[in-house]
């Protein structure tokens, strides 16, 4: 990992495998200015600059595949000082997906409901951060996949349908293969990024009227 350039003492930027990761305070003028030099392949990865404690990552696809392999052993490491005693609570599997799993709102709301284990950077509310459209529900059914144990919380969920605010995840998990099996036939291939899937967003759409009625 090599320095690029260094516009101001309150942040810097590396070069690693062809990929921009900018460390520290970078100003908004020059932040955009950084998105605009960026090639058409090239992502901004909010998810890798998470694992690796940055401000912003920037490179191409495979690049950052590439980088995410490599740094997930240490961010699992990370992960689990940083939770301390309640890594105990935790499987393998859930352990990486903190780590180093593709996560939003929904799927750390529905992580901190199913094990009682909250990260430190999910400062919003399990109650509210429904997922509300199919990409974000896509990232849910990403956490349950990828930590097998949770499968098994669902049916306690869907059980919780009297609780206040419970009431719309309680019918998500009661719905949960009805709507994976929407996702399936809208967007086969969900598990390779963000899809269009009208026919589970409005399924979702549905539940959210459980909380409003």
């Amino acid at each position: 990992m090599t320095p690029a350039r260094q516009v101001d003492a309150s942040y810097r930027i590396l070069m690693r495998e062809g990929c921009r990761l900018v460390y520290g305070h970078m100003p908004l003028s020059e932040f955009l200015n950084l998105v605009r030099q960026a090639h058409d392949r090239e992502l901004l990865h909010p998810g890798l600059a998470r694992m690796l404690e940055a401000t912003a990552v920037i490179g191409p696809p495979e690049a950052l595949a590439r980088i995410r392999r490599q740094e997930t052993p240490a961010a699992v490491e990370r992960m689990r000082k940083q939770l301390g005693r309640a890594a105990l609570l935790l499987d393998p599997h859930a352990l990486r997906w903190l780590a180093a799993g593709e996560q939003g709102p929904a799927s750390l709301a529905l992580f901190a409901l199913l094990t009682g284990v909250r990260p430190r950077y999910y400062r919003g509310k399990t109650t509210g951060d429904v997922p509300r459209e199919a990409n974000a529900f896509r990232r849910c059914r990403l956490l349950i996949e990828q930590v097998p144990a949770l499968r098994r919380a669902l049916p306690v969920l869907a059980e919780r349908v009297a609780e206040p605010g419970i009431a719309e995840w309680a019918a998500i998990a009661e719905a949960w293969d009805d709507l994976c099996a929407q996702m399936d036939h809208e967007a086969p291939d969900w598990r390779l990024g963000p899809i269009r899937a009208q026919g589970v967003t409005a399924m979702l759409k549905c539940f959210r009227e459980l909380e409003t009625a």
